[in-house]
């Protein structure tokens, strides 16, 4: 091994870690990756900047954009609002509505926009029918998934290895839009299946609360302060009061007689007798007792006390395209942005009540939000938020529904009869929206995955460096020397399963940068067509049921259905070894050696 591979290797082994443990977000992993290959030597500053002209990364950003002007339009949450009404009363009835709805619409958009269109729907469904959202949320993620390997469009995985085998293959190899349907389809078959008939028997029964404040477990760190008439509180307006600095608690709402203010109400200047509801550690109380001239009032709330004519509590959920993605509530100074207040927020399974001021949300974190209805619409148009209760999406901007589902299904068959390749289909389809005002370019600034962007652009370069040094190739023969006496069947079933386990742990886009180059090194060995291989990747970089970090939809729902690291391992690792055998034996006799 030379000296460029055991760099190249360090980084390789970081990078997997960095991914694994979620330390930093994918794509500042990524550009720390680019980076180290910079400093390193092992590519030029040219090469490092390739990526973010490379055609995957120009192509998936424009399918993104277009998949963002059909949402716009509330076409698709009118769809799903259907889909799920036809659906009937039962579980079964409900569940396979979710699979087979999230299933078609992942098959042509991003799966990431399907599964954030379906999960407010499916969380206020299941609670308006006492429903468990945990049995639903997962077999929901797992349909994104694997539907989105239906089509060359239906995952940014798909166009990623389809332009890498594009650069790489010496005849300017195309994969085409429906190249792949016919496997694909039979994995969603066989997959909706084990969902219904097993999977759904091996969820976890999680998200029982009845109530809000029951389900962030709030009713012990409430509490009311009366104030007395020589308070020093009095007169002031609760922001200039500063209690969470002074003695770490948030004020909530603040109750006079039978009205009720938000804490950043400016009308709200304080007054004797006032009721404060406050938010802490119970051992806090008793020193605002002290020293802010008040009395302590033990409480238990629920969401009807929070509540009135004029206030409502929701929960809301991180979406991908969050400004509040890796920021923090203080940073964004959340109350006045969204006029809300935070109570709590649920991450990766656990729910905090304490300092949430300072914690550095993630997509997919829920937050429990006390808001004025009239801002609740302000609150639902953002894109920072995907909110569930009471009201349904409204349909955006409805006269342009036409208009964007004529030009998406005009550029889908454009580039299914050969007269454009996706690249080109993707930049006049996103150009036509431009021009009819189904999209605007401040909206694809504000509202584009630039996170997914990023990571491709720095990615992608990865790939330049393992073949440059070698690395690729070296790989390819170690796998080759431990199978290739058993045949090239047992060469691609090694390949799909190392690639099945490397995107439970990094991000599906990653596996894929990394095994593509594998790919070729080991259909050249073995003197061998490639296809079978490069399919191999592209089905197994999708396959991640195990983990919730491996892909987008799964860490989307983790903590919406209150699931645990070992929830994913029980219900997707048997789905992981199902399609790992199918894929074995169905892909050499689709795309035959």
């Amino acid at each position: 091994m030379t000296f460029e591979m055991l760099l190249l290797t360090a980084i390789l082994v970081g990078a997997i870690l960095l991914f694994a443990l979620d330390v930093f977000p994918v794509d500042k992993v990524s550009l720390l990756i680019l980076a180290a290959l910079v400093v390193t030597g092992l590519i030029t500053g040219e090469e490092a900047v390739r990526g973010f002209g490379n055609s995957a990364t120009i192509t998936v950003a424009c399918m993104l954009a277009l998949s963002y002007g059909i949402e716009r339009t509330g076409a698709l949450n009118f769809a799903a609002n259907r889909m799920i009404e036809l659906a009937g009363a039962t579980e079964l009835r409900l569940l396979l509505a979710i699979i087979v709805s999230v299933g078609v619409l992942s098959a042509f958009i991003n799966n990431t926009a399907a599964v954030a269109i379906f999960l407010p729907l499916t969380l206020s469904i299941a609670r308006r029918r006492s429903m468990d959202a945990s049995k639903l949320l997962m077999p929901m993620s797992f349909a994104a998934i694997f539907a989105g390997t239906c089509t060359l469009i239906g995952t940014s995985t798909n166009l990623l290895v389809a332009s890498l085998v594009r650069d790489r293959s010496e005849g300017g190899w195309q994969i085409h839009m429906f190249e792949f349907t016919k496997l694909g389809l039979i994995l969603f078959v066989v997959g909706t299946l084990y969902l219904v008939f097993v999977g759904r028997f091996l969820l976890p029964s999680r998200r029982t609360a009845e109530s809000l404040t029951e389900d962030y477990r709030l009713r012990h760190f409430i509490t009311e302060l009366i104030l007395e008439p020589d308070s020093p509180l009095v007169g002031r307006l609760v922001p200039e009061i500063k209690l969470s600095d002074l003695f770490n608690v948030e004020v909530i709402e603040i109750l006079r007689g039978d009205v009720k203010f938000l804490p950043n109400d400016p009308e709200a200047r304080l007054r004797p007798g006032d009721i404060l509801l406050v938010q802490g550690e119970p051992h806090t109380f008793m020193q605002i007792k002290e020293q802010a001239g008040v009395q302590l009032k033990a409480l238990t709330v629920d969401d009807r006390f929070l509540e009135d004519e004029t206030i409502v509590l929701v929960e809301a959920f991180v979406s991908p395209s969050s400004r509040l993605v890796d920021s923090t509530l203080k940073e964004l100074n959340f109350r006045r942005r969204y006029n809300a207040n935070a109570l709590a927020i649920r991450s990766h399974g656990r729910t905090i009540r304490e300092k949430i001021g300072r914690v550095r949300l993630e997509y997919g974190d829920s937050l429990l939000i006390l808001t004025n209805r009239h801002h609740l619409a302000n609150l639902r148009q953002t894109q920072d938020f995907l909110v569930f209760e009471e009201l349904s999406q409204p349909m955006l901007r409805k006269d342009k529904v036409y208009w964007t589902m004529g030009i998406f299904v005009g550029i889908v068959l454009l580039a299914t009869l050969n007269v454009l390749n996706i690249l080109e289909a993707a930049i006049i389809g996103t150009a036509l929206m431009l021009l009819t005002g189904c999209l605007r370019f401040r909206e694809i600034y504000n509202n584009l995955h630039w996170q997914t962007i990023v990571m491709l652009g720095c990615l992608i370069p990865l790939g330049t460096a393992m073949q440059k040094t070698g690395m690729a190739a070296l790989i390819a023969h170690q796998l080759i020397g431990n199978l290739s006496e058993l045949g090239p069947q047992a060469v691609l079933s090694g390949l799909y399963l190392v690639t099945a386990l490397l995107t439970s742990v990094m991000t599906n886009n990653a596996t894929g940068v990394l095994m593509v180059p594998i790919a070729f090194s080991i259909s050249q060995e073995l003197g061998v067509d490639a296809r079978p291989f490069v399919y191999a990747i592209m089905f197994a970089a999708s396959a991640s049921f195990m983990t919730p970090m491996g892909y987008q939809t799964n860490t989307f729902v983790f903590g919406a259905g209150g699931y645990k690291f070992s929830d994913f391992l029980k219900v997707g690792g048997p789905l992981n070894l199902l399609f790992w055998i199918l894929a074995s034996f169905l892909i050499p006799m689709l795309w035959p050696f």
